[in-house]
């Protein structure tokens, strides 16, 4: 289970780092690697519950940061492409 936690964040990473045309391409990289850190957390501070919940909240928060910079995003311009960010 380790190695699909490992295999989850350097897949997020690799989708984050490649040239991506859109931003939903680049949220879901970071929520793949935001995934894979939660799943090796499970594993590596099971004893430890309440840190668990705060990588688990820091990872709901990221995601409705992404959601509404996209949405914003999405209304000022129309459409999510990243060459479209340095218009505005």
């Amino acid at each position: 289970m380790m190695v699909l936690s490992f295999l989850l964040f350097f897949l997020g990473m690799s989708v984050l780092f490649r040239k991506n045309a859109h931003l939903m391409s680049i949220f879901i990289g970071i929520e793949m690697a935001g995934l894979g850190v939660i799943f090796l957390s499970t594993f590596s501070l099971s004893h430890n519950v309440w840190l668990i919940f705060l990588i688990v909240c820091l990872g709901i928060c990221e995601a409705s940061l992404c959601l509404a910079l996209l949405v914003m995003v999405m209304r000022l311009c129309g459409n999510d492409l990243v060459k479209n960010l340095s218009l505005m």
